[in-house]
């Protein structure tokens, strides 16, 4: 019975995928044809043997995350200069918008100990991004051979300059699990307006990366199971330039969709662009259209003027005073006063 099920949902898995495909092309072709010219997108690079090595710290640092349902582990889309994924605060499966950013470092090269602890050394332009970061950032270290992960919360009073860069100790008592995730849940804010300012900087190269494009999410709602909003999808671009840029494995409690887009994409304006498609009675589609709000285009705008620090503009000049007198014009002045002196009033 259960091989049943199993084989039935991976049947009703690739039907959603057949439909979601077409559904989307649909979608496409019914765009307006006058609509704006899209912005070139960038390019991804190639993926490196130093990434997939990096892949395998992040995954294993995953597998801790999955095994607590208070907690949802989601990778960066994007390459970051420090920051491989962040986790979330879940309450009873619903998101929170809590984020704790992680840098995952892979390798027994990292285990270097001091007095029965460890040294983690960093270059100073990884420091200074994750002290200044809108989160709270903690470096994990995952030693390939033990399977043992550790971790530090990054502050400034705990970092030590050194000659080449700076350093941190990490306890050898820090060992990722259940009581290190208390930890993590103190280091986070819980106000609004700190939530929503994490997101935005979470989330800043998908923002860049869907501006002005078509864009869609594509949702699964479980109908029957507890964790009903799932595994989302996100597309970008038109036609045959579409592409699956980002795979999220969510698995959300809510009360509708739109609280989950509230609270996870606060920066996102999106509308339905197809009628919810329902399989099997166990799963429905829903495929948004989502675009960036007004604020998100003025972040990412304010964003790229402080990364191309200070603008160069010309110096202005102050205005002239009303009675000035340009030197073109009090050499006319003073030859129209040769001119018309009286010939009485020359000297002998």
């Amino acid at each position: 019975m259960v091989r049943l099920f199993q084989a039935g949902l991976i049947a009703i898995g690739a039907r959603i995928a057949a439909a979601t495909t077409t559904v989307l092309a649909t979608v496409r072709h019914g765009i307006n044809p006058l609509a704006a010219p899209r912005r070139p997108r960038k390019s991804r690079p190639d993926i490196s043997e130093e990434d997939l090595t990096a892949r395998q710290g992040i995954d294993a640092v995953e597998k801790i995350f999955r095994r607590d349902p208070r907690w949802f582990f989601r990778k960066r889309c994007e390459p970051d200069i420090g920051v491989d994924a962040q986790a979330e605060i879940l309450n009873a499966g619903n998101p929170t918008g809590r984020f704790i950013a992680l840098q995952i470092r892979f390798g027994q090269a990292w285990f270097k100990t001091s007095d029965g602890d460890y040294i983690y050394h960093g270059e100073n332009k990884h420091r200074e991004y994750w002290t200044k970061h809108s989160l709270p950032v903690c470096v994990v270290i995952v030693n390939p051979e033990t399977g043992l992960m550790l971790w530090q919360r990054v502050d400034e009073q705990l970092c030590q300059k050194t000659g080449t860069g700076w350093s941190i100790v990490i306890p050898a008592t820090n060992v990722l699990d259940a009581s290190a995730k208390l930890s993590f849940d103190e280091a986070i804010s819980s106000d609004p307006e700190s939530l929503i300012r994490s997101v935005f900087a979470l989330d800043h190269a998908l923002m860049e990366e869907i501006q002005d494009q078509t864009t869609f999410f594509v949702w699964d709602e479980w109908l029957n199971r507890n964790l009903s909003f799932r595994n989302l999808r996100i597309y970008i671009g038109e036609d045959e330039e579409q592409e699956l840029v980002a795979t999220i494995d969510y698995q959300l409690r809510a009360r509708s969709l739109h609280e989950i887009m509230t609270k996870l994409f606060p920066w996102a304006i999106y509308s339905y662009a197809e009628p919810i498609s329902e399989y099997s009675g166990v799963v429905a589609v829903h495929i948004l259209d989502v675009e960036l709000r007004p604020a998100a285009h003025a972040y990412l705008e304010a964003e790229s003027f402080f990364e191309a620090g200070y603008p160069e503009d010309d110096e202005p000049l102050p205005p002239e005073p009303e009675d000035f007198v340009t030197e073109e014009e009090e050499q006319e002045f003073w030859r129209s006063r040769r001119g018309s002196r009286d010939p009485h009033d020359r000297e002998d």
